[in-house]
């Protein structure tokens, strides 16, 4: 018992050489009370024993702690004290020593601490639990019957070990006596695991493992916490140990309030920021003061602080456009054309011109500026506002339907159809013939037809429109798919003797449009008819 004893103060001896302001040592005086077998009710504080120990708290943060407890206590039993144990008559003794570590969990230690950093005194209750091992020595008796042990008693004999693994759980008041020394209330239990710390199992109920309650005062000491300076910073952790100051600038002082130790501050006297190393920085360009050639003005390092308002890399006294990004060889003016000509004298900002444009463009070169040139993409003179007259027939080809072609005002540019080109036409929808109800042309239709193949080939700058017509005679869908089909058959044979199919075009009308009533047959046959138009 003994050499366990000195082994556990030998373990502990580490953690109290190690203390530093966090680590705390204490002392435990109070009770322990045994409830098992030979106790009736389960629960109850009679037969209390003595109970002592030691302890280190390490402080891992304002209401987290871990416990290192090694603690001493008697307790025992009688069936003797209860009717209902009395006929097995056993009683007990024994000592126990207890190894634990803890977590302690304070719910009020974030109050002991202001924010800067100083202590003030605090009533918190506590909880806490963890794991350990226990020693028991058990005494036991058993009722004698003729002056010798009751060999019925199962437990007579019985083999148990004397170390037993622990689970200890509790909760407790922690008043602050000082900032060093504080004092608390607690009462804790612990489980066992076993139910032979007792010495008796099998005659009682074996199901139900034995387990002790400890209950008393701790006083606790603060090891290694000196301040000095008496600024709430311990001189351990304490830069300026000698001079009062803030915990959140480890104990140093700040002259100027600006959150930067003394030490650490360039310009201890001006409040200033962290990244200027405590200098101010008036302009908030990042320039500190004392090296800034426009301190109420935010600038730019390569300009030694001064501003660029417009952010063109010429510095505002050089720039002859201080609000609006330029160019170095505009002198910090914009050409957003890249014409040579700054934007303000450009007429044409966003377009390359020449200055004898006033900065606009002139596409097609005809010295008419693209904005005033209609055609800003063909050469052409200025009476026709920048067109040109391909045909050189006073009409410039935007109005001009033969471009191409030297023709008259008065035919829109196109060449005229000659009088006796007119009467071929007419002559053509009045002699081209076909078989009756038939699309096949009559011999004497042919004639017709090579003289407008013949006319063609002297006005190139036309188109041909083929319209065929029938008379109201026989069914409308007929009618309309015959007039078709002659007005094709017509537009084949041109085409056989030479004339572009794509400068012509047929369509059939059926009986629509008539020239001539459909009453008379002379007024039918005029109305059976393909007409032959030229086209601009």
């Amino acid at each position: 018992m003994k050499q366990f004893k000195l082994f556990a103060l030998l373990l502990m001896l580490p953690f109290l050489s190690q203390s530093q302001d966090k680590w705390e040592g204490g002392l435990f005086l109070g009770y322990s009370n045994y409830l098992g077998d030979l106790v009736e009710p389960t629960f109850t504080f009679s037969q209390p024993g003595p109970s002592f120990g030691i302890l280190v708290r390490n402080h891992l943060t304002n209401t987290l702690g871990l416990r290192l407890n090694l603690q001493y206590g008697k307790i025992k039993g009688d069936d003797a004290n209860y009717d209902r144990n009395a006929d097995r008559g056993a009683s007990f003794k024994s000592s126990w020593v207890e190894l634990a570590l803890m977590g302690e969990y304070e719910l009020l230690g974030n109050r002991r601490w202001t924010e800067d950093g100083k202590f003030r005194k605090t009533v918190s209750p506590y909880v806490y639990g963890g794991v350990g091992g226990s020693f028991f020595d058990p005494n036991v008796k058993i009722a004698q019957t003729a002056g010798k042990p009751d060999k019925n008693n199962p437990d007579i004999g019985a083999d148990y070990s004397n170390v037993h693994f622990i689970l200890p759980i509790g909760a407790g008041l922690r008043f602050d006596l000082s900032r060093k020394v504080n004092l608390g209330l607690e009462l804790g239990a612990r489980f066992t695991f076993s139910d032979y710390i007792d010495g008796i199992s099998k005659s009682g109920d074996p199901d139900d493992n034995d387990v002790f309650v400890t209950g008393g005062l701790v006083i606790g000491y603060r090891f290694g916490d000196t301040d000095a300076d008496n600024d709430g910073v311990s001189d351990e952790n304490d830069k300026c140990p000698t001079i009062p100051g803030p915990a959140g600038l480890d104990g140093c002082p700040d002259r100027d309030a600006d959150g930067i130790a003394d030490r650490d501050d360039n310009c201890p006297d001006d409040a200033g920021e962290i990244r200027m190393n405590g200098c101010p920085d008036r302009d908030g360009d990042g320039i500190a003061d004392n090296v800034d050639d426009c301190p109420d003005e935010a600038g730019l390092r390569r300009f030694s602080g001064c501003p660029d308002t417009d952010n063109d890399n010429i510095v505002d006294k050089e720039d002859n456009c201080p609000t609006v990004p330029g160019l170095p060889a505009m002198n910090g003016c914009p050409d957003a054309d890249r014409d040579g000509i700054t934007d303000e004298k450009d007429e044409c900002p966003n377009d390359p011109g020449t200055a004898e444009h006033g900065g606009c463009p002139d596409t097609d070169n005809d010295g008419i500026a693209d904005r005033e040139d209609n055609c800003p993409d063909k050469a052409g003179p200025r009476k026709f506002n920048g067109c040109p007259d391909s045909d050189n027939d006073g009409i410039d080809d935007t109005k001009d339907k033969c471009p191409l072609l030297f023709g008259l005002p008065s035919n829109e540019g196109c060449p005229e159809i000659k009088e006796e080109d007119k009467a071929t036409l007419v002559s053509a929808m009045k002699n081209v013939q076909f078989e009756t109800g038939s699309s096949k042309l009559l011999p004497s239709s042919l004639t017709v037809l090579n003289q407008i193949v013949e006319l063609m080939s002297r006005y190139p700058g036309y188109k041909l429109k083929i319209d065929g017509y029938t008379d109201n005679v026989g069914n409308d869908f007929a009618n309309q798919q015959l007039s078709e089909a002659r007005a094709k058959t017509c537009f084949d044979y041109l085409g056989s003797k030479g004339v572009d199919k794509n400068i012509m075009s047929f369509t059939g009308h059926g009986e629509s449009n008539p020239i001539s009533s459909n009453e008379t047959a002379v007024g039918r046959r005029q109305n059976r008819r393909v007409e032959f138009t030229l086209v601009p």
